[in-house]
């Protein structure tokens, strides 16, 4: 084989192996990155679904595990007021919640986080008791997933699961970075609770 004939050898060789590797390369990516592989794999978001249920079940609520389910089952966007939202999205994202609770409890809806699967608002209360903000009384035992004196997850039918928490405000500091909690915001956050709903279409 002379020169030429290796050299064009090798370029075939080239232009099989490049466009391979980024078709890999891409294929890893989806299949490994949380978020893309949520979007794309019902099963994928059934696994997420079940080990946060899972986890919550054995150990309750953890903040940190809450948030990274929110963001990989249904990845979305956030908005957020440290002067409360209060305008159309508000209206509309409680609907799409569907958990009913007292306003007259709540001191502030600071952010709302919305995506194709998953609807919830993140509030401050003084509220020390789940059920004092809760208006869910009429549920069936067969309805609640896990309950606790800070949690609550139920079916609310074939297609939807509602999540509803309250921590206090150290918890909210583990997971929640939205606010500056030692300076600017301190009087915002401190002595308050942690109140999230949160609302999840299942495939």
């Amino acid at each position: 084989m002379n020169k030429i004939q290796k050299i064009s050898t090798h370029l075939k060789n080239d232009l099989i192996f490049f466009p391979v590797l980024l078709i890999l390369i891409t294929l890893a990516f989806i299949l490994f990155s949380p978020k893309t592989s949520s979007l794309l794999f019902s099963f994928k978001r059934q696994t997420i679904l079940s080990e946060f249920i899972n986890k919550t079940k054995n150990n309750g609520i953890n903040p940190q595990e809450y948030w990274k389910f929110r963001e990989f089952y249904s990845p979305g966007y956030f908005n957020f007021s440290k002067d409360g939202i209060n305008n159309p999205l508000l209206k509309q994202t409680k609907e799409k919640v569907g958990v009913k609770y007292n306003d007259k409890n709540i001191d502030l809806t600071f952010l709302v986080f919305s995506s194709p699967r998953t609807s919830s608002l993140d509030m401050l209360t003084n509220q020390t008791y789940l059920d004092e903000i809760i208006e869910e009384k009429q549920l069936q035992k067969t309805q609640i997933i896990f309950i606790n004196k800070n949690t609550l997850i139920y079916k609310a039918d074939a297609e939807t699961i509602r999540v509803a928490f309250l921590l206090n405000n150290n918890e909210m500091k583990k997971a929640n970075g939205f606010f500056d909690y030692k300076d600017k915001d301190k009087n915002i956050t401190e002595g308050k609770n942690w109140f999230n709903i949160t609302s999840i279409k299942t495939d």
